[in-house]
């Protein structure tokens, strides 16, 4: 079942202008946006703090009237969980927020996730019960939502410097790895998603950084975006006798 949004404690936009060929407009640079599952809806997270959310059946923009459920910095990740009954947000302020997906209210806030630096990512597992992150402080965690606290630290990325640029931690298809671009080497991470162990590094034949990394949520397959304007498409071929 795929709760809807709702309309509780929101304040109307001004900032946001639609026509039938282009949803929306903002005043500052846009950084991450997520589909709610029935496609009615969509949150944008941009340079400024203040999430929006938006119908985008009747064009108009809503936020929370509450200015304490805000992030103070630039919203860097923004993503809804599989139910959509809950939504998450990673920002430059170094914090992650967790938001009811109905009334669209900041349920918790997690400070100083990783240690005061830049939060890039912040993803649900499927089963809705952890979040995963990454920072600049180029370490992974996975986050258990019912304790609110760090159950698994993911590091090894990043030795050879302080990452710069944002990049994302992902699952893969199974939930049994997680995988993290490394900045400086232009190489993929994977550690072991339950014991941390971490496996052997793998090339992924970019020439500059990369920027995003995308998991199949079905199939053991993956693509990277990176700077150097390319976009590569990875395959886990099965074996056969």
């Amino acid at each position: 079942m795929v709760a809807k949004a709702g309309s509780v404690d929101l304040c109307s936009c001004p900032t946001f202008t639609g026509d039938p060929s282009f949803i929306g407009s903002e005043a500052e640079m846009l950084r991450s946006i997520s589909f709610h599952p029935s496609g009615d809806f969509i949150l944008v997270g941009t340079q400024h703090p203040t999430l929006r959310l938006y119908d985008i059946n009747t064009f108009q923009c809503f936020v929370s009237c509450n200015p304490q459920d805000q992030h103070t910095d630039a919203i860097c990740s923004v993503n809804y969980n599989p139910s959509a009954n809950m939504y998450v947000t990673g920002s430059k302020d170094g914090c992650i927020k967790l938001w009811d997906g109905v009334s669209n209210r900041c349920i918790t806030t997690f400070e100083k996730a990783h240690d005061g630096a830049e939060v890039c990512s912040a993803i649900f597992s499927k089963n809705s019960k952890y979040i995963l992150s990454s920072g600049k402080d180029s370490v992974a965690k996975l986050w258990e939502i019912s304790t609110g606290r760090t159950l698994v630290r993911y590091t090894g990325a990043g030795l050879s410097g302080r990452q710069v640029h944002r990049t994302q931690a992902v699952f893969n298809h199974t939930e049994d790895y997680v995988l993290l671009p490394d900045e400086r080497t232009i190489s993929l991470c994977c550690w072991d998603s339950r014991t941390a162990e971490r496996r052997n590094l793998l090339s992924l034949g970019h020439n500059n950084i990369v920027r995003c990394i995308v998991h199949s949520p079905t199939n053991p397959g993956f693509m990277t975006c990176s700077d150097d304007f390319r976009a590569r498409f990875w395959y886990r071929r099965s074996t056969t006798d």
